[in-house]
């Protein structure tokens, strides 16, 4: 007994030693980003607009120090290398002046980088230390919590009695998958043969009248798609030297309405008649002179708002090239009107870290979660420019924690297409990046538990559970 009792202490105190280590949880991907947030508030090329040599240098430390904490990240530390960084950051005393800060990077463990980090731009390692060493499982903690007890009134008795009682089940994400298991495999099998044919009938269209790409936009399912394909096929077939001389380079597009989008893609509506989509065919030369003023309408009003960057959404293929131009030409004219206001709100301010999108006609004036100005055109020029200048400090930081949010985002993203046996992933447009990284990480970290649930799925992060016809499955990012 002795004896054994030794050999326990003996492996105790060897554990305790040797392996301490191995209870040190490494920092994921959206913590990292949280508690780098103060440092890129500190640094970022953009807050240096009017000094372009401490932008410079800040910019290219920070693709250095992206490439070795993302070397981290993907636990590839073997291959990191000890390097030396340098940043500018403003004087604590003169606000006007900046000091250079030299950060040296030698830990395979990004935990004490970041701590690192922090500490050389003298920021507090307040958030970092509440981040715990050591994690418990989601399923540790649910076993922690043990049964729940419920009273209730004995019926014949009328007396009151305890019983044991588990609390309802709690709508998982394993759960979800394992209920779903069978249909989302059925909806897979059907929709190969459909794929097939939509990929087989975009590369006639291709070859036949030289289009850069096709492309579907649309709400409706693949079987919509399948008939727009045919139809344009068997049309193209008709004439092809002369849908060739006129889509030639160009990508088409199948949407819910026809005609050139603000990007100059041919939009080709899937409820419209083959005559809309013809009469819009011969006319697409028409349009081009209407896409080259785009960008010069854009760059005068970029212009007038000291120099702000107007920015085209991406998810605006369904906006027109002719609405866009009108919206633009009404912001034009509004400002224009009130440019000594604009002059003596914004001063020489150099606004060009800034984005602003001409929304739409009319509606609310918001910023978005990336720090985009989303203008109606409708709106006055001196109501614009009180918006604009009391956001802009605002706007500047969304824009920061953006690009902080989005390259940890592709970060982890990669990590889910190399270690989760889904075909791909994506996001709704609804979901931020930072909530795209906690649902990523969380998968990566429940892998063991989900992986055999979602071979070859294409997965959707949003709002809610659903699986669509062609077998694609969405969830919720603050899943269970």
């Amino acid at each position: 007994m002795y004896m054994v009792r030794h050999v326990r202490c003996l492996l105790l105190k060897s554990f305790r030693v040797k392996d301490l280590s191995v209870l040190k949880r490494s920092l994921n991907s959206s913590e990292t980003a949280t508690a780098l947030r103060p440092f890129y508030f500190a640094v970022h090329p953009d807050l240096f607009g009017r000094h372009p040599k401490e932008r410079s240098v800040n910019e290219h430390s920070l693709k250095i120090l992206h490439e070795y904490v993302a070397e981290l990240k993907t636990q590839q530390s073997y291959s990191t290398k000890p390097i030396d960084v340098i940043f500018y950051i403003r004087d604590p005393n003169n606000k006007k002046s900046f000091k250079d800060i030299k950060i040296s990077l030698q830990s395979p463990d990004i935990r004490k980088t970041v701590s690192t980090i922090l500490q050389a731009c003298g920021l507090p390692l307040d958030y970092i230390n509440t981040v715990p060493v050591q994690q418990k499982s989601s399923f540790q903690q649910r076993t922690k919590q043990g049964v729940k007890w419920y009273t209730f009134y004995d019926g014949d008795l009328g007396s009151r009695s305890e019983a044991k009682y588990k609390a309802p089940a709690e709508r998982t994400l394993r759960k979800w998958l394992e209920e779903n298991y069978d249909r989302v495999k059925r909806y897979q099998e059907a929709s190969l043969e459909t794929q097939i044919e939509i990929d087989s009938l975009c590369e006639k269209i291709v070859r036949r009248v030289g289009v850069e790409s096709v492309r579907w936009e649309n709400i409706w399912g693949n079987r919509h798609y399948i008939a727009c394909l045919r139809t344009f096929n068997q049309l193209s077939e008709g004439q092809p030297e002369r849908m060739r001389n006129t889509l030639q380079d160009r990508t088409l597009v199948f949407g819910n309405e026809t005609g050139v989008n603000l990007h100059g893609e041919i939009v080709l509506g899937s409820e419209d008649v083959v005559t809309e989509w013809i009469n819009l065919l011969k006319s697409v030369h028409a349009y081009d002179p209407m896409i080259e003023r785009l960008p010069l309408m854009e760059k005068e009003l970029s212009g007038l708002l000291n120099n702000m960057q107007i920015m085209r959404r991406q998810k605006r293929e369904f906006v027109m090239a002719q609405n866009y131009e009108v919206l633009l030409n009404k912001m034009l004219n509004s400002l224009r009107r009130c440019q000594q206001l604009v002059v003596r709100g914004l001063g020489d301010q150099d606004l060009s870290h800034l984005n602003l999108v001409v929304e739409c006609e009319s509606g609310p004036l918001a910023l978005s979660n990336c720090g985009q100005f989303l203008i109606p055109a409708s709106i006055p020029g001196t109501i614009m420019l009180q918006f604009i200048v009391e956001n802009i400090d605002r706007a500047a930081t969304f824009i920061i924690d953006a690009k902080l949010h989005t390259f940890y985002m592709d970060q982890v993203l990669n990590q889910c297409n190399d270690v989760l046996n889904v075909s791909c992933i994506q996001r709704d447009d609804a979901i931020t990046p930072q909530q795209m990284t906690t649902c990523c990480q969380r998968l990566l970290d429940n892998r063991h538990i989900i992986n055999n649930l979602l071979q070859g799925s294409r997965l959707k992060v949003s709002t809610y559970y659903t699986v669509m016809k062609d077998g694609e499955i969405t969830i919720p990012w603050n899943w269970i």
